[in-house]
């Protein structure tokens, strides 16, 4: 995922914004739920895996392969920005 334009921060929060349908600045502040700087570090070192979090009343899932997955009430939920990156 290195060499993304967007942090996968910034792709977590504009994907559950978009999920909740709410402004991204109405939503906590992601550093509530995760390490911003852990989840990135994480994220730009993994081979294989993903990363599951809870956050604005969300489960997200964060992939080896770039996508992001918003799950709100366990609807199981894609978003647009989720779409893979490839490197």
């Amino acid at each position: 995922m290195e060499g993304d334009p967007e942090s996968v921060v910034d792709r977590v929060v504009k994907s559950v914004a978009t999920t909740t349908e709410t402004d991204p600045l109405e939503l906590p502040p992601l550093y509530d739920a995760i390490d911003p700087d852990a989840l990135a570090g994480v994220v730009d070192g993994m081979n294989r895996g993903h990363v599951v979090f809870a956050y604005a009343g969300c489960t997200v899932t964060v992939t080896d392969e770039g996508s992001i997955t918003v799950d709100p009430d366990g609807v199981g939920y894609r978003c647009a920005e989720s779409a893979s990156v490839s490197d």
